[in-house]
């Protein structure tokens, strides 16, 4: 009978110390996510389209990008990748901090690379407009 005893007296104080769901330390991780997407959103609302920032991700890989668009849940950025510069489409959730950099912190072949990418989208875009608006005059003469 007294070994039962000191076992439930033990059972009780290690359930009573560790606790048998965790959910207090869930909550705590729920206000954690909810204050850094907050200070993230609050970040972007003071950053433009072009705006130069570093980002740390929640695996905590560190990259400089350019802002290309910024939508409620998510920023689509331009990064550089080894020579070519890549297009991204980045959750919110998945930001730990973003603050803003300078330019000039940014590495030359970077800042080339976004820049020649920018321009290229111009262009084709331009491109794809004319040809489209050049074809719309073509049919309207034929009838």
């Amino acid at each position: 009978m007294r070994r039962v005893f000191v076992v439930l007296l033990i059972a009780t104080l290690t359930t009573t110390i560790i606790g048998i769901d965790r959910t207090s330390w869930a909550s705590q991780d729920r206000e954690k996510h909810e204050k850094q997407r907050a200070a993230v959103t609050k970040a972007l609302g003071e950053m433009t389209r072009g705006s130069t920032v570093t980002i740390e991700r929640q695996d905590g890989r560190k990259i400089d990008v350019v802002i290309e668009e910024i939508t409620p849940d998510a920023i689509t950025v331009l990064r550089q990748e080894k020579d070519h510069v890549v297009t991204e489409t980045i959750p919110i959730s998945d930001i730990v901090k973003i603050k803003k950099t300078s330019a000039k912190k940014m590495s030359k072949i970077s800042k080339t690379l976004i820049v020649t990418a920018v321009t290229l989208g111009v262009l084709v875009g331009s491109a794809c407009a004319g040809a489209s608006y050049q074809r719309s005059e073509t049919s309207e003469s034929i009838q």
